[in-house]
């Protein structure tokens, strides 16, 4: 593409963030306390996945049978 190509295509992009009205959008505290509760949700989630893939990483460099269960003894 032409260098004239992306000046125009910023232009444009520009301009039209200028044309946009305000919003006068309202936030109330239920929604902090739900992108609170997504952040620490997804926090715990996270901390589940690496403590599942942490014991599968120690079992692989540890004995041999540390990923057996109680019925496969």
């Amino acid at each position: 593409m032409k260098p004239t190509t992306y000046l125009l295509f910023a232009l444009s992009f520009l301009l039209a963030l200028d044309v946009a009205a305000p919003a006068h959008a309202y936030l109330d505290p239920g929604t902090g306390a739900m992108f609170l509760q997504i952040i620490l949700g997804g926090v715990a989630g996270a901390v589940v996945v690496c403590r599942l893939y942490w014991q599968r990483f120690k079992a692989l460099f540890g004995r041999s049978g540390a990923l057996k269960g109680p019925a496969e003894d």
